[in-house]
């Protein structure tokens, strides 16, 4: 049975219908002056006004009686709805039909025809199925299976959503601006439109006059918007259902409350039309929860399930008499009961539909049903497990393969449907930072890319639909949750898919609006470390492949800046956050790459290409996060190869000898006493020309054997760097005993002394070599422009830091007497002011702060700014400073340039190799290792500089150092152990007692310097 209010011409009309032959009416739609009837079994009649056509009948000037429209007959209808003087069906399987009057192009027939008396197919959806319509006055909107939103008709203000002032629209266009977005209803009224996502966000757009939209800038009420904009009032609200009057809205929450907004002249808010309340008011006065809402042009009706009520508020139906419009304005402006209690007896109230002139209730018999009655709107398509589970079975040459294969395509060449299948529910008092579940996508992805051809399935649509339709303009979370769920999928992270799914992704994100980017970051914060990772590891692989399938092709620079780019701003992120180790976003590879890279800049640099017309090298000190340590200083090497190069250039103009120069290794060399080294290095470099600081380093020492390896260099630095670092040689100042070294106030050198310093320190790095400079983290920092902190004090002065971290803890008034401190600092023996006067500035609680500050910067800054400025001058003479910035945190630099004592010399052993005649299980062999770990710290440092020249690590660190055991022919027991330290390499003899292996180790350790006596008889 359904009830029915009308007002006709001559009186309003109350009549309760009972369906025939059990069919019932399931919908009703009403315009201005007509309504639709949609049945059980599919057939729509029509009723009303036929002056545009809109009964879509031939022949009829108006109907009192509902009667079927002959040519929808053959059709299985499921959805009708009504403009003022249009109407559109849609049948099962989801074709539009549209009829009435057409002169603003609400059909979506593609013309603006007037009138048009028959149902016309839309052709423009043809292929879409469409779940939803909505009509407006003048326009039209409908929502299709894979969540495409379209809009056709009146565009005069804004409500087709287009986003810019576009004309009245005749066929049906993308609402491309709410892509990606999860719609679970769409709505229209006279000329304004709204969008329910699956999280409850409203979208509206079109006309704002009178508030319809609840749409405000700076307080102030915007009178129209041509794209949909999401609406804050009503955010918070839980709604989950909405329908549009004329000029007004309503909204139904999860928490049976119904809000209205926008025109009030008629009550039809629910409150005095006097009333001065602006945006979304709750209705007061309903006393009861509502399940159902709808909205007449001037009126609201509701369903208050839990009294058994139906109300209207506002100028539509009832059972009065039509008043005049000052009756309306004091009559209607309160609730009129359409529906008791007692009004169904043996029946429940099943829908509400609301028209301008017409209301419709429908019931069902079943007073023991304790089930809440909604409207039940057509979702788009989702994943679900049983759906999961039917697509497993599905056996190979099944009808329901083939189904099952239609829906994998629906969905996974959908953004919004992939994001609505694993969209979290809101709870109203809960902050979801994260709108997907992605444990449950995780978790769903693996089970379903187990079975072959679904995950063949899902390669094919994400590269062929899905990532094409990304949204990638979208600033609206909800639409780029997918950017969040992709990676979750075992298929991007397979390295056959590099090229087809992971580098679209990165385009994708790299293509996004800087507000859609900040959004996205913003998701990315709050990701758990497992999905972050994700991320990373889905870029990294792609990456590597990258890497590995390296050409000169412009597509392989555009590829990898575009996967590099998104890396980047990951690691940004991750940077901030500190969700995943430095190291996670490594990539070794990399370090191989370095080599291609070089030739590549040398190749666009030497042939003058054009940025614009060819892509431009990467420039990979752009993304240090990549490297590890030691990638960075061969990077850093690299460019200050190429550094040297462009000098070159500039000098000569000469690419071909520039070229040719460069595969030759151009070579720096140093020629020294080893009794008078420091005199004649800095003698040498003070004459050298800044483009040949660049070249590799070659040290010679005079009179002993020449060696082009890095022995020699390691052995050079070790011991200028101990001679200039000493106490005694007065270069720099030690605060405390056993303490890092600083410069000093008073330097007893000349300044230029320690710029030559700060290039000695430039080449160490330069060529790969650690030296035992006892500087603290502070040089590091200040090199990197970074200000060294309280932190770094202690590090360098423990007793001076201790000291005034006690002054920062100490909380009594009288701070300045119990401690007896002023505004002064002794520092390498001398007493300063640390400001004018200071001597006389007690320290207390008010200025400590401004004490301590004044005492770091004193002694990182302003005492040694000279001497200071000087070795820094020095150093980037050297070392680029520009790609230092880039690639290196102050952490990062001490270890390149100082090296690590973090020795592990069972690993030492593990690492280490052996030459035919010698194994590891050898005699002679067990003996060395047995006396080797015998040895104090300090004799097997000895012995590794022995070895190689060098006692500390290198970034290569314990994971490489080892010994290559070689066992010359002509060596007897009655020789000693002999070492190519440039290569590591131990000449051991047979020894075949342990006293005749500790006396060797013991020789080795104290002739540890010089090349004299080594002879190489051979090389590994």
């Amino acid at each position: 049975m359904y009830l029915y209010w009308g007002t006709s011409p001559r009186r309003p009309l109350h009549r309760r219908r009972t369906g025939r032959d059990g069919v019932e009416l399931q919908q009703a739609a009403s315009g201005e002056r007509h309504s639709l009837l949609l049945l059980s079994n599919g057939e729509v009649h029509s009723c009303g006004n036929n002056s545009q056509g809109q009964l879509g009948r031939r022949g009829v000037q108006s109907e009192e009686q509902p009667k079927p429209i002959r040519a929808l007959e053959t059709l299985r209808v499921d959805l009708v709805s009504c403009g003022k003087e249009h109407s559109l069906a849609v049948c099962y399987k989801g074709r539009v039909f549209a009829w009435g009057a057409g002169s603003e192009g609400q059909l979506g027939v593609g013309e603006f025809k007037e009138i048009n008396l028959i149902p016309r197919k839309i052709k423009t959806l043809t292929g879409i199925k469409i779940i939803q319509v909505s009509c407006g006055h003048y326009h039209s909107l409908a929502l299709s299976e894979d969540g495409q939103l379209f809009s056709w008709g009146s565009n005069s203000h804004g409500q087709l959503g287009l986003g810019k002032k576009l004309p009245s629209q005749a066929s049906p266009q993308r609402v491309r601006s709410l892509d990606g977005i999860p719609l679970t209803q769409v709505a229209a009224g006279g000329a304004h439109s709204f969008a329910l996502s699956l999280s409850g966000a409203s979208f509206g757009w079109g006309n704002n006059n009178a508030g319809q939209l609840a749409l405000q800038k700076n307080n102030v009420p915007v009178l129209q918007s041509s794209k949909p904009r999401s609406i804050g009032a009503l955010k918070n609200l839980g709604v989950i259902y909405i329908s549009c009057g004329y000029e007004h809205t309503a909204v139904l929450t999860q928490t049976g409350k119904v809000f209205t907004f926008g025109g009030n002249s008629y009550g039809q808010l629910g409150r005095s039309p006097t009333a001065e309340k602006e945006g979304p008011q709750l209705m007061e006065g309903i006393d009861g929860l509502v399940s159902q809402i709808d909205c007449g042009s001037y009126h609201t009706l509701a369903y208050v399930y839990t009294t058994g009520k139906v109300v209207s508020f506002g100028r539509g139906p009832s059972c009065k008499s039509s008043p005049t419009h000052l009756e309306a304005l004091t009559e209607n402006a309160g609730f009129t009961c359409l529906i008791s209690a007692d009004d169904l007896v043996d029946f429940q109230v099943k829908h509400i539909f609301a028209g301008t002139h017409a209301n419709f209730v429908t019931t069902y018999q079943d007073t023991s049903s304790t089930d809440v009655s909604r409207k039940i709107l057509p979702e788009i398509s989702q994943i679900n497990q049983s759906l999961m589970d039917k697509w497993i079975a599905a056996a190979t040459g099944s009808t329901e393969r083939q189904v099952t294969k239609s829906e994998i395509m629906k969905i996974f060449s959908s953004p919004a449907c992939l994001t609505a299948s694993f969209l979290k529910k809101r709870d109203l008092v809960e902050t979801i930072s994260i709108d997907v579940d992605l444990q449950k996508a995780r978790d769903t992805f693996e089970k379903l890319t187990k079975t072959e051809w679904i995950s063949f399935m899902i390669t094919t649509c994400l590269r062929d639909s899905l990532l094409r339709a990304l949204p990638c303009r979208s600033s609206h979370r909800e639409a780029l949750s997918v950017f969040l769920l992709l990676p979750e999928c075992p298929v991007m992270h397979d390295s056959s898919n590099w090229k087809s799914l992971v580098v679209p992704f990165a385009e994708a994100v790299c293509k996004m609006s800087d507000r859609s980017s900040r959004v996205l970051k913003q998701c990315w914060a709050s990701l758990q470390e497992s999905s972050l990772n994700k991320l990373v590891q889905m870029l990294k692989t792609a990456i590597i492949s990258q890497f590995s399938r390296w050409t000169e092709h412009s597509q392989s620079y555009c590829n990898l800046k575009a996967l590099l780019e998104v890396m980047k701003e990951i690691h940004k992120v991750n940077t901030a956050n500190c969700q995943l180790p430095e190291n996670t976003f490594n990539i070794n590879e990399a370090s191989n790459f370095v080599n291609t890279y070089t030739h590549t800049r040398l190749f666009f640099r030497a042939n003058n290409l054009i940025r614009a017309e060819n892509p431009s090298p990467i420039v990979l000190s752009d993304f240090p996060f990549i490297f590890t340590l030691l990638s960075k200083i061969l990077l850093l090497q690299v460019e200050s190869r190429l550094k040297m190069l462009d000098l070159k250039q500039k000098e000569y103009l000469d690419w071909e000898q520039v070229i040719l120069q460069y595969n030759i290794s151009p070579t720096l060399t140093l020629r020294v006493r080893r009794s008078h080294l420091v005199e004649d290095a800095l003698r040498q470099l003070s004459q050298t020309e800044d483009t040949d600081l660049c070249k590799v380093l070659v040290t010679e020492f005079i009179k002993e054997i020449r060696s082009q390896g890095h022995g020699v260099i390691s052995e050079f630095f070790y011991s200028i760097f101990e001679e200039m670092t000493k106490t005694e040689y007065g270069m720099f100042m030690y605060p405390e005993d056993g303490s890092y070294m600083w410069f000093p106030v008073s330097p007893k050198f000349e300044k230029n002394r320690y710029f030559l310093f700060g290039i000695l320190c430039g080449l160490s790095l330069n060529n790969s070599n650690v030296a035992n400079l006892p500087f603290p983290l502070a040089l590091f920092k200040k090199l990197l422009e970074q200000k060294p902190s309280l932190q770094d004090l202690k590090e360098l002065s423990p007793l001076l830091g201790k000291n005034l971290q006690e002054v920062l803890n100490n909380e009594a008034d009288d701070i300045g007497e119990e401690l007896d401190i002023y505004f002064s600092i002794h520092w390498d023996k001398k007493d300063v002011a640390l400001i004018p006067n200071g001597i006389s500035v007690p320290v207390d609680q008010t200025n400590k702060k401004e004490y301590v500050s004044a005492c770091i910067d004193y002694i990182f800054n302003t005492s040694v700014k000279a001497v200071y400025e000087e070795f820094q001058r020095g150093f980037y003479k050297v070392c680029d400073k520009e790609i230092l910035f880039k690639l290196f945190h102050p952490e990062e630099l001490m270890t390149a340039v100082v090296g690590s004592t973090d020795y592990d010399w069972k690993q030492f052993e593990e690492n280490s190799r052996y030459t035919p005649g010698y194994h590891k299980s050898h005699p002679t062999i067990l003996m060395f290792w047995k006396a080797f770990h015998k040895l104090t710290l300090e004799e097997k440092k000895k012995f590794l500089f022995f070895l190689s020249g060098n006692d500390r690590l290198h970034v290569r660190g314990k994971q490489k150092t080892g010994i290559l055991f070689r066992c010359p022919e002509t060596f007897s027991e009655t020789d000693y152990p002999r070492a190519l330290t440039c290569y590591n390499i131990l000449d051991l003899p047979k020894y075949s007692t342990m006293e005749k292996v500790e006396e060797a180790l013991q020789v080795a350790i104290n002739s540890n310097r010089g090349f004299v006596s080594v002879t190489v008889t051979e090389q590994q």
